[in-house]
């Protein structure tokens, strides 16, 4: 997903459900860039922060434990997701607010609704069995606001 979106060390990208901070992490580590992971569970949010001080990545990664919709998104030039389509739907308005033109948006398996992308890349993952597609977006570009 980070390759797709074409992700470098002078971006910021922002993870919406970070988990356990796999894609905070690589995004860190091999591609250099600012990261900003958003994950609502304390428990997850946690285990992220832990992973990333042991990894010696607290100067370029910021865990906060929050619910997405409350956090701004103008600083980001990358954003990393794996939402349902329903709840990108939800997300649209907040990413027209907030998303500056040219920044792109990444997600794994789902589309955002009445958004053209400006990529789509359908590959199956190593250890699945089936299909999946990475959409990317730029904001601004391809129906994309």
């Amino acid at each position: 997903m980070l390759t797709f979106a074409n992700l470098a060390p002078s971006d910021t990208l922002f993870e919406l459900g970070a988990g356990d901070g796999r894609i905070v992490i690589v995004a860190a580590r091999d591609f250099h860039a600012k990261v900003v992971g958003v994950e609502i569970r304390k428990r997850l949010a946690m285990e992220c922060r832990r992973r990333v001080k042991e990894l010696g990545l607290t100067d370029q990664v910021r865990i906060l434990c929050s619910n997405f919709k409350k956090v701004s998104l103008r600083k980001a030039d990358v954003l990393a997701t794996y939402l349902s389509s329903y709840t990108l739907n939800l997300l649209t308005p907040k990413f027209e607010r907030e998303l500056r033109t040219g920044a792109r948006i990444v997600n794994f398996d789902y589309e955002i609704p009445a958004w053209k992308p400006a990529r789509e890349l359908k590959l199956i993952p190593a250890g699945w069995k089936t299909q999946h597609s990475i959409y990317m977006y730029s904001v601004g570009e391809s129906g994309a606001r």
